[in-house]
């Protein structure tokens, strides 16, 4: 199997000259992304003349997010490999491997609104959280952490909550129905986003199920003593597959074949964003190859 180095120089701080280098001494292929989209295009393109490669993927979620696209596009899931050298800003997806695993993984998928998502979709405070932080981050002498404040300040001085109807699938064929104000919503193929929050501690990338939680709106002072629990995958049981009793009274946990929720403003998949009236995700079993390092 043929080996392709994919580099995204944009990704978290900006890879360095040192880390550019690698798949170059190595003698194998290298190509270096110049815009949002261009790792997806590169690994479409190089899929349609040699399916079997094996993509080393330097950048984070989103990068990962666009091979895996171009992967799954050009039809080659059950032929290419893919792994990831994380350095972007959050690397949310290698966390849910053990370090050293050395070890080729099949994973699933989510399919959103037409597109590929590997590890998690989130709607509402998550989702507008980092819509403001993008925004930040654009303004001069504004780093990464900084923006994040910034942007976690301005959504939480905001109105909170989001009325939405969602209809959902389990993994019995039975269908469920939620609707009311949310805080936020997530669907979970990984168990870790937003740089290192375990929000989806059950989930696994080859079950062929979607962890679905949603939070039912709640005051700042409630959503603020939950968050060191949230981060740390506290919330949930994993004897009873249930949200412990601290979280009950607002947090719904399902696991789903798909879901829909609507109406929505925008959609955050792995970090990338984009507007959307409609949600709709279904799982997407055993959909690439993973090989994790």
């Amino acid at each position: 199997m043929k080996r392709m180095h994919i580099f995204n120089p944009a990704a978290g701080s900006g890879n360095s000259p040192e880390v550019l280098k690698r798949g170059a001494l190595s003698n194998e292929e290298t190509y270096v992304t110049t815009c949002v989209g261009d790792a997806e295009r590169v690994v479409y393109e190089r899929c349609q003349v040699h399916p079997d490669t094996h993509f080393i993927i330097y950048g984070g979620d989103g990068t990962l997010n666009e091979a895996v696209n171009g992967v799954i596009r050009a039809g080659a899931g059950g032929e290419a490999m893919i792994s990831v050298i994380p350095t972007g800003s959050g690397n949310d997806f290698v966390r849910s491997f053990p370090k050293n695993l050395d070890a080729s993984v099949r994973c699933d998928a989510i399919r959103v609104n037409g597109r590929y998502a590997v590890n998690i979709v989130n709607l509402g405070f998550d989702c507008d959280t980092a819509w403001k932080m993008n925004n930040y981050r654009r303004r001069p002498l504004v780093s990464g952490s900084a923006a994040y404040v910034l942007a976690l300040g301005d959504v939480l001085c905001r109105k909170l909550g989001d009325k939405w109807n969602v209809e959902f699938e389990r993994a019995d064929g039975s269908i469920g129905t939620l609707d009311g104000e949310f805080l936020l919503l997530l669907i979970a193929n990984g168990r870790f986003y937003g740089g290192g929050f375990q929000a989806a501690p059950l989930a696994s990338l080859d079950d062929g199920l979607l962890d679905v939680i949603a939070v039912r709106k709640v005051s700042r002072a409630r959503f603020i003593s939950m968050v060191g629990d949230y981060k740390k995958g506290l919330h949930l049981d994993p004897e009873t597959s249930a949200p412990k009793p601290q979280f009950s009274d607002v947090m719904i946990y399902e696991r789903c074949r798909r879901i829909k929720v609507e109406p929505v403003k925008r959609i955050c998949a792995d970090g990338e964003i984009f507007d959307g009236c409609v949600l709709e995700a279904e799982i997407v079993p055993d959909a690439f190859s993973y090989f994790a390092y």
